[in-house]
């Protein structure tokens, strides 16, 4: 379990510049339709943020309800406002059409959830000024990379993957990855979904003579079948999964999960001080609120005199936050990433000293 404390201080304070309290942060999120409830959420992280750090901060918000169309009118009421720095965006849709906007007006996007590849790709090409704070969809492929390089270096393992886009994709950035490692999987091998039984599968790993295995899967249904197969057969496999198996301390069929199987997750931060607050509200924890608030914390400190000043900030410094030190590497992307190798006991996932030392 991870536990951060959420420490103010009059030196983070001091850094801000004074005149940044009058500028304007625009925050661009689903507030209405199917994807509210998680606006609603980034929403209050912001605002708990610049109730601590700057009561006198102006926050517009608009709504862009995740959805192409609603973000131009919604862009267009930030440009409005004279926004200053934009952040919020958690689907790409929207991300993508506002950051193409903003391009005239020169204003900083630091996007705080959507986490397509492209947003990176494109950044180049199309001149944005955007700055993506939320890990990338290939972040679980490095942490697995480097769990693999770490675990298996002399072991014969194989990548295996359920058929969906999803897993195809996990397993063939993860092979590049590895291939820049000087590392290839003995055996690889796709298997048939929502199936009752995996025996199958597992009988034709043992006989590619591999003793480790990554499965990537889009649902914890087949990963939970493949881990009690595995021990139900005496395969003896070490598996490790992909971030679906996380769900799995909520299920009731959790304890027929032998210890021993890992993943690769973003295990949840515990930030005593914050579920203080929250329960005060009578709120229970929630990443989008704590990603709320640590866009606020870049979004704010960065603020300059002008919006290159801004954007030179993003650039060359670091940020403290209750997620913890975030910086942006020279294609934008955040140097932010919490995927880590988790190990299940039997009841939950934690992390092991030994990985946490390296990792």
């Amino acid at each position: 379990m991870f536990i951060r404390r959420l420490i103010f201080t009059s030196g983070m304070l001091a850094c801000l510049s004074v005149s940044a309290i009058a500028q304007t942060i625009g925050v661009s999120l689903p507030l209405s339709g199917d994807f509210s409830e998680l606006g609603q959420k980034f929403r209050k992280g912001m605002e708990m943020a610049a109730s601590d750090l700057a009561p006198t901060s102006r926050l517009v918000f608009v709504d862009d309800g995740c959805d192409a169309t609603l973000a131009q009118s919604a862009t267009e009421k930030l440009i409005e406002a004279n926004a200053d720095i934009v952040t919020g965006f958690l689907c790409s849709d929207t991300a993508i059409p506002s950051a193409n906007s903003l391009v005239d007006e020169k204003t900083p996007v630091l996007v705080a959830g959507a986490r397509s590849v492209r947003l990176i790709k494109d950044r180049e090409r199309e001149a944005w000024n955007l700055w993506r704070m939320s890990p990338g969809d290939d972040y679980p492929v490095f942490t697995a990379a480097s769990a693999i390089a770490r675990q298996w270096r002399e072991t014969p393992f194989a990548l295996v993957d359920d058929g969906t886009i999803y897993g195809r994709n996990f397993t063939d950035q993860l092979r590049f990855q590895l291939d820049t490692l000087g590392m290839k999987p003995q055996f690889s091998d796709s298997f048939r979904a929502a199936q009752s039984t995996q025996a199958g599968l597992l009988r034709r790993l043992q006989r590619s003579g591999v003793t480790a295995v990554l499965v990537a899967s889009a649902t914890l249904e087949d990963l939970q079948t493949i881990a009690i197969d595995n021990a139900r057969l005496g395969t003896g496999l070490e598996i490790i999964a992909t971030e679906a198996l996380m769900a799995l301390p909520f299920l009731e069929t959790a304890g027929e999960v032998p210890p021993g199987i890992q993943v690769i997750g973003w295990p949840t931060e515990v930030l005593p001080e914050m579920e203080v607050r929250l329960a005060e509200d009578g709120l229970l924890p929630n990443r989008l609120i704590y990603d709320g608030y640590a866009a606020f914390q870049i979004a704010f400190s960065a603020l300059g005199q002008t919006k290159e000043e801004t954007t030179q900030n993003l650039a060359n410094r670091s940020f403290e936050t209750i997620l913890g030190s975030i910086a942006f590497q020279d294609d934008g992307a955040s140097t932010f990433n919490p995927y880590r190798l988790l190990r299940w006991d039997g009841q939950a996932f934690s992390q092991n000293p030994t990985e946490a030392a390296t990792q």
